[in-house]
C-alpha cells in the first residue's frame, strides 16, 4: 500500500515537473534572475541542503521551473540533525506559493504527501523586532527573492534546524498528516522513539475524550508516557485532568514558546484554573542544549484537584500535527499524588537524562540517608531544592569538600527545610513575614519578593547565600517544594561581591563605592601572608536602614549619595568594618557590655544583646535590630543591621550652614580690623 500510493504522487510530481521543463524548452527564455535552485547551489552554508537536493529527481526541476517557498536549513543544522534526509525531508521543507515573512500567517501547506501544515509563530526579540519561527526553527537569513525560469515568483528563507514531519513506521500514505486524535488512535504506527502512550490513550478512551484532540485549528497537546503513570494512580486522570494537558489556539512548539509565561489549558473556567508554561535547564558544559520542562499551575483547584505545581521533562518535543503540536511528557500534569521525596526520585527520568532536581536527590541518597529519612516522615515542610545547576555553581572542589564533611552537609540540607507549607502566595502577599526557622536550627531563612506586580521574582538568603526562586509551588502529599538557583549555606561570594549583589544591601555599596572605599578593602592583607586577604566582620545597613536617614534628615541623605560627603561616608562605614576577625552574632554577644569593638575607625563601644531570639546592636543612644545575622562570605561575615550607627552631628546640613556663618563673622571681624587699622595709621 506504502509503495503503491507513494509511487503515484512522485510519478504525479515527475509528470508535472517533466511537463514544466518541456515547456521551459520550448518556451521563450525570459529569466534574468537567478532561479531558487541557483540560490541554494551557490550559498555556501546551504551546501549540506543542496547536496540532498543534488541527489533527488523531483526537487531540482521543482525549484527551477515553478512558483515556491524553500524553508533551507544552513550546514550547522543539516549536520546536527540525526533523522532519515531523504525526499520526504526535502518536500517538507517546500511549499508551492511564494511567500515573504510579511505574507506567512499562521500557517503554510508543505508540499510533503498529505500537505501538513508548517506552523508560523513570531517572538518579540526587542521593541521593534522579532523572530519568525517555522515550527521549531527560527528564520536567520529571510526574503531572498528569486524567479523560475517561468517568471514565477520565489522566496528562500533560511532557518537554523531541519524541520521534522511525524512519519509513520511503516511510511503508510493513509496516515500521512494526522491529527493528534489519530496519533493517539494509531500511536504504535509512528516513529515515537521509545516511547509508549498506551496509558494516556486508554484514559482519554474511557473518558470519551478523543473527540477533543481532534478539534481543527492549531492547538498544543501534552501527552503523557506510560512510565509516567507508575507513580500516579490512574483513577486520577478524570476528563478535568484530560483537558489540563491541551492548550486551546495556540501551537506552541519549544523554541518559541516564551519561558515563564503561563497559557490557559481547556481546564480553565470558574471552579478550576489551569495554566502550563515551560521552562529550561542548561546541561553541562560536555552535553550540548538543554532540558525542557513543562509545568501546570493549578490556580483555582477543588478536592479532586488541589492547587500547586506539577512539573514534566518533555521527552520528545515538537511532533507537528494537523491541528498543532504534540509533546510527549515524562508524567501526567495535575496530578498531585506523590511525597516529597518520591517527587525528588521522579526526577532520574531515564539512565541518561537526569530531571533538573536530580543532583540533589542523589546527594541526599549516598550521603545523606538520614536526611532523606527524617523528611520522608517529617509531616507537612516546605523543600528549597536547589537544582542541577545550583550545584555545578559550588564547583568540583567545594562539593567534594561539602561531600567529605557529614556534619556540614547535615547542616545545609537542613538549612534547605522549613517545617511547614510556605507557598509563594504568602510570601508575596505577607510583607511582615521577613525571615522564618529552618530545621536547622540555629539559622533562619530570610526571604523577599520584588519586581512588577505581573512579574514577581521571590528570593531567598541563608548562610549567606542569596538564592532566586526559579520554579515556585510545585505540589506534594505533604508539602511544597521550590527550586532554588543556588546551594544555601555554601558561600560562593567575598564580603564585596554580597554587596554588590544582595538587593537589600545595594544603598551601603553605592556609598562604599565613594572615596574607593572597596578598593581600600581589597588591599587589606594577612601580615604574616601577603597573598591571603584579612578576614572582615562587617555591619551593613540594610536599605531600610538608610530609608530612616532619607525621612530623618533628607539634605544630608542627599548629599551622602551625590558624593559630596565622602569624607564623613568613609568614616561612617569605618565605623561598621572589622578587620582581622570573623565574628558570629554569637561571638559578638558573647563579649559582654564592658567590651570594645576594634573597627577600622578605632575601639568603637558597640553592644550586642540577644533579646528573645532577636539580636541588637547598640551604640551610644541607638539600638539597631540585626535583620540578617551571620551572612557568610568566602573572607568573613555579615550582619544586616536595621539602622545606621551615625548621629546626626556628623551629617547634619546645619553644621554647613554653621560654617557658613562663621566664615562671614570671620570675614566680618577680619574687615572691621583692617579699617581700624587703617584708621589708627590715619592718627
Amino acid at each position: 500500500m506504502f509503495t503503491h500510493s507513494s509511487s503515484l504522487v512522485t510519478l504525479s510530481l515527475l509528470a508535472m515537473s517533466s511537463w514544466l521543463a518541456f515547456a521551459s524548452a520550448v518556451g521563450p527564455v525570459m529569466n534574468q534572475q537567478p532561479t531558487i535552485f541557483d540560490l541554494i547551489q551557490n550559498d555556501p552554508d546551504l551546501s549540506e541542503f543542496f547536496n540532498l537536493i543534488s541527489r533527488n529527481e523531483l526537487v531540482p526541476t521543482l525549484l527551477k521551473f515553478r512558483q515556491a517557498t524553500v524553508f533551507a536549513p544552513n550546514n550547522e543544522a543539516m549536520r546536527a540533525f540525526t533523522g532519515q534526509k531523504d525526499q520526504d525531508l526535502l518536500l517538507y521543507h517546500l511549499a508551492n506559493v511564494a511567500l515573504t515573512t510579511d505574507k506567512l500567517d499562521q500557517s503554510v501547506s508543505s508540499e510533503l504527501p498529505g500537505n501538513p501544515p508548517l506552523w508560523i509563530a513570531r517572538r518579540d526579540a526587542s521593541s521593534y523586532q522579532y523572530d519568525l519561527y517555522i515550527n521549531d526553527a527560527r528564520v536567520i537569513r529571510g526574503d531572498i527573492k528569486a524567479m523560475s525560469t517561468r517568471q514565477d515568483e520565489q522566496v528562500l528563507h533560511v532557518i537554523d534546524k531541519v524541520l521534522e514531519p511525524i512519519m509513520t513506521s511503516a511510511r503508510d500514505p493513509q496516515l500521512s498528516n494526522p491529527d493528534a486524535a489519530r496519533l493517539l488512535e494509531r500511536a504504535g504506527s509512528f516513529n515515537l522513539g521509545p516511547y509508549q502512550i498506551s496509558d494516556f490513550v486508554q484514559q482519554v478512551t474511557s473518558h470519551k475524550k478523543l473527540s477533543v484532540f481532534a478539534t481543527p485549528g492549531r492547538h498544543t497537546f501534552l501527552i503523557p508516557i506510560n512510565r509516567g503513570f507508575e507513580a500516579v494512580s490512574r483513577d486520577k486522570i478524570d476528563p478535568k485532568v484530560i483537558d489540563g494537558h491541551i492548550v486551546p489556539n495556540v501551537a506552541l512548539f519549544s523554541r518559541p514558546a516564551i519561558r515563564g509565561r503561563p497559557v490557559q489549558t481547556l481546564a480553565f473556567s470558574d471552579n478550576l484554573k489551569v495554566t502550563i508554561s515551560f521552562s529550561n535547564e542548561s546541561l553541562p558544559s560536555q552535553e550540548i542544549g538543554s532540558r525542557i520542562y513543562v509545568q501546570s499551575n493549578t490556580l483555582v483547584g477543588d478536592f479532586h484537584h488541589p492547587r500547586g505545581v506539577v512539573v514534566a521533562q518533555v521527552v520528545k518535543a515538537n511532533i507537528p500535527v494537523r491541528n498543532g503540536v504534540v509533546h510527549l511528557i515524562d508524567k501526567p500534569l495535575i496530578v498531585i499524588d506523590i511525597d516529597i521525596v518520591n517527587f525528588l526520585k521522579s526526577f532520574k527520568v531515564f539512565e541518561q537524562r537526569n530531571g533538573i532536581l536530580y543532583e540533589f536527590y542523589r546527594i541526599m541518597k549516598d550521603f545523606a540517608t538520614n536526611f532523606m529519612e527524617g523528611i520522608t516522615g517529617a509531616g507537612e515542610l516546605t523543600l528549597l531544592a536547589p537544582s542541577n545547576e545550583a550545584f555545578r555553581k559550588l564547583g568540583e572542589k567545594n562539593l567534594n569538600a561539602l561531600l567529605a564533611n557529614q556534619q556540614k552537609l547535615t547542616e545545609i540540607l537542613q538549612l534547605h527545610v522549613i517545617r511547614r507549607r510556605l507557598s509563594s502566595d504568602e510570601i508575596i502577599q505577607n510583607p511582615l513575614l521577613s525571615h522564618v526557622e529552618s530545621a536547622d536550627r540555629h539559622r533562619r531563612l530570610y526571604f523577599s519578593a520584588f519586581g512588577p506586580d505581573d512579574n514577581i521574582t521571590v528570593s531567598v538568603e541563608g548562610g549567606g547565600v542569596n538564592a532566586t526562586i526559579i520554579q515556585p509551588d510545585i505540589g506534594a502529599l505533604n508539602g511544597i517544594v521550590h527550586i532554588i538557583d543556588r546551594v544555601l549555606g555554601v558561600p560562593t561570594m567575598t564580603v564585596i561581591e554580597k554587596l554588590q549583589s544582595d538587593p537589600i544591601m545595594s544603598k551601603t555599596h553605592a556609598l562604599a563605592i565613594q572615596d574607593d572605599f572597596l578598593g581600600r578593602m581589597q588591599a587589606y592583607r594577612d601580615p604574616y601572608n601577603p597573598r591571603i586577604q584579612q578576614k572582615f566582620t562587617m555591619l551593613v545597613p540594610s536599605d531600610d536602614a538608610w530609608e530612616v536617614i532619607h525621612r530623618t534628615m533628607g539634605s544630608a541623605f542627599k548629599k551622602l549619595f551625590m558624593g559630596e560627603y565622602s569624607y564623613n561616608v568613609r568614616q561612617i562605614l569605618e565605623r561598621h568594618l572589622v578587620v582581622g576577625q570573623e565574628l558570629s552574632i554569637n561571638n559578638l554577644t558573647s563579649q559582654g557590655r564592658d567590651n570594645y569593638l576594634q573597627t577600622i575607625r578605632g575601639k568603637v563601644k558597640i553592644v550586642f544583646v540577644e533579646n528573645g531570639g532577636e539580636y541588637f546592636a547598640e551604640w551610644e543612644n541607638i539600638r539597631a535590630r540585626v535583620v540578617r545575622p551571620d551572612v557568610q562570605c568566602i573572607d568573613g561575615v555579615i550582619h544586616v543591621i536595621d539602622h545606621v550607627l551615625v548621629q546626626r552631628r556628623e551629617i547634619s546640613v546645619s553644621g554647613s550652614e554653621r560654617f557658613t556663618v562663621n566664615a562671614l563673622l570671620l570675614l566680618a571681624i577680619t574687615l572691621t580690623a583692617i579699617f581700624w587699622n587703617a584708621r589708627a595709621l590715619q592718627h
